[in-house]
């Protein structure tokens, strides 16, 4: 009996990402900033997209120094004209998109019997209208190409009410990019 494990790659050469385009929004800190290292070591062309352009350029950066071949970009992700703009500069660049990572997002603690109404609308359309718009920005060039992974950052508030947090906006559009992303699935 043959070992079927003595016929394939090595583990680590099988999540390479070489000849890949990855975009991230929300790639200038934390989850956003881990995500674009990762796919960068592994091989992927990648596009920070931040707000704030000093933290997009920092990452990209900081990949740069690394060999990695990556550009800054700074996009609003709520406004739809942004984000096919981000979406377009990927594409004019490298000439496709294969890794849309929509991870920008923003918490909020409010008590809802006093939560303005504004700070309500601004958490739900960074963290779902965001990613729709992305997501659909994206899959269009996905869908025109044949190929392409969609990773929508949600969160364990997309399942549970976190208590104490008074985080009520938060863990609704959670849930909300949960089942978004189980519809496109």
């Amino acid at each position: 009996m043959t070992d079927k494990l003595q016929d394939t790659k090595p583990i680590l050469e099988r999540f390479r990402l070489d000849g890949r385009v990855a975009l991230v929004t929300g790639g200038g800190q934390g989850i956003g900033r881990a995500f674009a290292h990762a796919l960068g070591e592994a091989g992927a062309n990648v596009a920070v997209v931040d707000l704030a352009a000093d933290k997009a350029d920092e990452v990209t950066h900081e990949l740069s120094n690394k060999g990695i071949n990556a550009i800054a970009i700074t996009a609003d992700v709520t406004r739809a004209d942004q984000v096919q703009k981000m979406v377009d500069v990927v594409v004019d660049k490298w000439g496709t998109l294969t890794i849309g990572v929509n991870n920008a997002g923003i918490a909020g603690w409010f008590d809802i019997e006093t939560m303005p109404e504004n700070e309500w609308d601004k958490i739900m359309n960074l963290n779902l209208k965001g990613v729709f718009l992305c997501a659909q920005a994206e899959g269009r060039i996905m869908l025109e190409s044949g190929y392409g992974k969609i990773i929508n950052t949600a969160s364990m508030s997309a399942h549970i009410a976190n208590m104490p947090q008074n985080q009520t906006a938060y863990n609704t559009s959670k849930a909300g990019v949960l089942h978004l992303t189980r519809s496109l699935a």
